[in-house]
């Protein structure tokens, strides 16, 4: 019973540890950011795709893959096809460095994957467009938003701290418990 009690404890207090330990994720560095100029488009305008740093080996092949609506009207500026399921760019010493032409029927966000047909390296970049050319939110590219932000964190440290008092309030009540029992 005694071990028992202490091992619980312990693994409460570990995981209380766990939950407020940093995650690996922090570690992980972007092979490079996309960068989208102009960040708002216009339906039947151009936007270029750019990167500061060579991602991709020297003149790699780039498949390119955009999400929404109308996508399949999207097009490479250099290119004058009506639909193009697949397209496909080059890298220029390793940069990548693409116009895409939207459709005339084109809205909202699109959201465009840049991968590598060698390397593997896989970028992303969205676009927002607008009628009116107008910038309604800012076009990102680089690694995804994802994780928590420091506000909502807050329920995880109080967690966090609700643990640490449970297992202190069961080794507190099972050291008294034992020199109850032992002065009988």
């Amino acid at each position: 019973m005694k071990t028992t009690i202490i091992r619980a404890v312990a693994a409460l207090s570990l995981a209380a540890a766990a939950l407020m330990a940093p995650t690996a994720a922090n570690a992980y560095t972007d092979p490079a950011v996309v960068t989208v100029s102009p960040s708002v488009a216009t339906p039947g305008g151009v936007v270029t795709f750019t990167t500061g740093r060579a991602a991709f080996q020297g003149s790699e092949d780039i498949a390119i893959s955009a999400t929404g609506t109308a996508a399949k009207g999207l097009a490479l500026a250099s290119v004058t096809t009506e639909t193009n399921d697949t397209l496909r760019s080059q890298a220029i010493n390793g940069n990548l460095n693409a116009q895409v032409r939207f459709p005339t029927t084109a809205k909202g966000v699109y959201s465009f994957t840049f991968t590598g047909t060698q390397s593997g390296v896989v970028l992303h970049a969205s676009v927002t467009v607008n009628a009116a050319g107008a910038p309604s939110a800012p076009a990102r590219g680089g690694l995804a938003v994802t994780g928590f932000d420091a506000g909502s964190t807050t329920g995880l440290w109080l967690t966090g701290a609700a643990l640490l008092a449970g297992g202190a309030a069961v080794g507190i009540g099972t050291v008294v418990r034992r020199r109850r029992a032992s002065k009988s």
